[in-house]
């Protein structure tokens, strides 16, 4: 049984993470919940049964002496949080983007590696069953020879406005690191991990006076507490970006992201290979002239709105006690922190930016 530690106790936490532990309650237990909100701790232990909450994370770590801690906090603080619960001595499985920079990356998995604990990105959309089953045909089809991708993810009105999404010393960026990065992560690991060479990024800041639905907004269960009024005026992250990802094999990507955008809401990855192309989610398949065929794709076994969170905890487990590999990869979650961070340099210097620019 692996003892569970929550640090941050938001919408992600509630809706996601504790649900899905709760999915294999013969292998982990959680113990206890952090927040520096006391109500808000208190309130997430009450709703799960959780015997115990705290506003000290440090504090948590130390009497508790977790396992495994789940962290949950705003993406500028991902780093600090993630650091003290390695150091404590839990393996950790960090929300979404693990890192903005290349070198934060690389330096919380070498403390990963120091104590020899396991850091896993919480990059859950890749197991949606379309995913799934691109997979399974791209390892046997191969992804070398792969030399064109794009993706797209559009929201009409959906900028949250709720938490602090939209102020950048909180969350470190806009719509590409909330919706993006999701995006990002599939391609980079459908394409098997080509090592980028440079991005060039725009982004804009069009539409923050128009606000849609929470669901709209990625509060998939329509259900979260509302910490603080939404000002449009603090709003200092992108709402609209698009750009080219350059691989150093020559492949390249193209993308554009939106959480608000007067063009058709999209969620897709389309892939041009020498001998086959595909598109997802429709599951697509394009080869020669004429032939198209669909994937088969099974139907998601798990009846939740984040379905992603449950495959997780579910490899991550087996992974513990040593029966499977980690899914989501160390060099892997590198790579996309080093595409965010020659993302964003792109975007403020108005200019492609190199890998060794960030090295």
């Amino acid at each position: 049984m692996f003892k569970v530690c929550i640090i941050s106790c938001g919408m992600i936490a509630n809706s996601a993470h504790i649900p899905a532990y709760k999915m294999f309650s013969d292998d982990y237990k959680i113990v206890a919940v952090c927040d520096t909100n006391e109500n808000a701790a208190k309130e997430t232990a009450q709703r799960h049964g959780i015997l115990n909450y705290y506003t000290d994370a440090k504090k948590m770590l130390d009497e508790q002496k977790p396992d495994l801690v789940s962290v949950c906090v705003p993406n500028a603080f991902h780093k600090e949080y993630t650091i003290m619960a390695l150091n404590s001595g839990a393996n950790v499985l960090c929300e979404k983007p693990l890192a903005v920079t290349y070198k934060d990356a690389v330096e919380m998995f070498d403390i990963a590696k120091k104590n020899n604990k396991i850091l896993m990105a919480c990059q859950s959309m890749r197991f949606t069953p379309d995913r799934i089953a691109a997979k399974k045909y791209i390892e046997k089809m191969g992804a070398d020879d792969i030399y064109y991708g794009e993706f797209s993810r559009i929201r009409r009105r959906g900028i949250p406005f709720w938490g602090a999404f939209h102020i950048k010393k909180v969350s470190c960026g806009g719509a590409f690191l909330d919706i993006g990065v999701h995006m990002l992560d599939e391609l980079v690991y459908l394409m098997g991990n080509k090592k980028v060479k440079s991005v060039r990024a725009v982004t804009g800041k069009n539409h923050k006076h128009e606000i849609g639905s929470l669901e709209k907004s990625g509060a998939l269960t329509g259900k979260v507490d509302i910490a603080r009024k939404f000002n449009p005026d603090e709003m200092d992250v992108e709402d609209f970006s698009a750009g080219i990802i350059t691989f150093e094999n020559g492949a390249v990507v193209n993308f554009k992201v939106a959480w608000a955008a007067n063009l058709p809401e999209e969620t897709s990855i389309k892939f041009s290979a020498t001998r086959w192309g595909m598109e997802l989610p429709c599951a697509k398949v394009y080869q020669g002239a004429d032939n198209e065929e669909n994937l088969e794709v099974e139907k998601c076994p798990y009846d939740s709105v984040f379905p992603g969170h449950i495959y997780i905890l579910d490899n991550l487990r087996k992974a513990l006690k040593g029966e499977e590999e980690l899914i989501v990869k160390s060099e892997e979650t590198i790579n996309v922190s080093a595409i965010i961070d020659l993302f964003y340099k792109s975007a403020q210097l108005k200019r492609e930016v190199f890998m060794e620019e960030i090295l």
